[in-house]
């Protein structure tokens, strides 16, 4: 049930503009993305200023992003004794704190530190949300709370890489104070708005619980590789338009942002799909998200080539995010805290595989490498569903699920 039908209301002006949680999370994931973005226009730049490689920039997550994933299987259990409502504060809370420390970094390993409670309070965003989308939503609305929540990020790039390419002309430090730091102090702004919620009841299991569950173990193996091969696609895409095509800051961030358009129409669009295909077109989309992205880096024959085709990646990873979140909750049932969780961790961990292996591929191949293995990586994300043991078996829900499929919540 919406907590804003049972719960007490706070301040009448502000409980109005937010009582919406559709767009509560629409913000909190706003800010989640602003904060991971945030490097992607301006990487080339912060390599230049501290006299290192691009492929070395680019593993500025190495630290922050295993420790943003226990933050966020710490923040699921949090959610058995604190509200979505209290974690989503805490999480914009941190993201403000790691964008003035970013902001403020004067040496590489400072700044990679820096990221640490930046990426801690997006890792407990991304935790807190999706499973509110859950709390906060009835099962028939849900998949469109869960697309107006996952407009937040497409959104984000929308507004933040113009404004980042704009600022990162004058020095790329501003970008950290003109994006991820209001768009948190914003988020949370809404957060607090929202009426006081309790914490989620616990439903006999576990994310250990959870992924006892065949098809939920499958489907989280699934989202850590296409997490991965998105997130490096996106950590390395200001540099393909920058050092390849010798775009500026602003003109890459302009781009960027055209680019994000097409996501957000895509993850709009997947809001509108019945839940039953959720799977189907999960699949779907990974395999056309393999050939999109190899294409993107592979054939680099001028920047309106590369827009196309990356446009059309961040069609399929829209609508493939969408759809596999709901194919989560459709094979978890009750359990959204544990899909929350999942979507959090394989995120975090998206980008450290992601940073990883696209600068061992960079370094060895260019950009033509990146192509290789963020495609394969996507082809990965469907091989827990080929095989023929799989194939025959039909899909039995948690029990916990078929409560949720019968309206019980």
């Amino acid at each position: 049930m919406d907590a804003s039908r049972s719960l007490p209301e706070g301040p009448a002006g502000v409980r109005g503009l937010f009582g919406s949680p559709s767009l509560v999370l629409f913000l909190a994931l706003f800010a989640s993305q602003s904060g991971i973005l945030v490097l992607s226009p301006i990487l080339s730049d912060v390599a230049d200023d501290f006299g290192v490689s691009i492929a070395t920039a680019g593993q500025l997550r190495i630290l922050a992003a295993p420790l943003a994933a226990l933050v966020a299987l710490a923040a699921g259990k949090a959610l058995t004794r604190f509200s979505p409502r209290a974690l989503l504060g805490v999480g914009t809370a941190l993201l403000a704190v790691g964008s003035v420390a970013s902001a403020a970094a004067p040496t590489f390993a400072l700044l990679a530190l820096a990221q640490v409670p930046m990426w801690g309070g997006i890792a407990i965003l991304l935790a807190a949300g999706v499973a509110a989308a859950a709390a906060w939503s009835e099962p028939g609305r849900r998949t469109r709370v869960v697309a107006h929540a996952l407009a937040g990020p497409p959104a984000a790039w929308i507004v933040g890489m113009p404004v980042i390419g704009l600022v990162a002309e004058a020095h790329w430090r501003l970008a950290f104070l003109a994006l991820p730091l209001p768009a948190a102090l914003i988020a949370g702004l809404a957060v607090a708005g929202r009426p006081h919620d309790g914490p989620l009841a616990e439903r006999g299991t576990s994310l250990r619980g959870l992924l006892r569950i065949p098809h939920a173990r499958r489907w989280a193996f699934g989202e850590l590789m296409a997490n991965s091969a998105w997130a490096g696609t996106l950590v390395y895409s200001g540099a393909l338009l920058t050092d390849e095509y010798g775009l500026s800051t602003s003109a890459t961030g302009i781009a960027l942002g055209g680019i994000a358009v097409a996501y957000l129409l895509a993850n709009q669009r997947a809001g509108r799909m019945a839940a039953e295909g959720a799977r189907r077109s999960m699949l779907a989309c990974s395999v056309g998200a393999a050939v999109a992205v190899a294409l993107n880096w592979g054939v680099t024959a001028g920047v309106a080539v590369t827009f196309v085709f990356f446009s059309l990646a961040a069609v399929m990873a829209a609508t493939r995010t969408v759809s596999g979140t709901v194919y989560g909750f459709a094979v978890a049932g009750e359990l959204g805290r544990e899909v929350g969780v999942v979507r959090a961790v394989t995120t975090q961990l998206g980008y450290l595989i992601g940073s990883l292996v696209g600068g061992i591929a960079f370094a060895l191949g260019g950009f033509a490498g990146l192509g290789v293995v963020f495609g394969a990586l996507f082809v990965a994300s469907t091989l827990p569903y080929v095989s023929v043991r799989f194939a025959r078996r039909p899909l039995v829900l948690h029990p916990a699920a078929a409560a949720a499929g019968s309206g019980s919540r």
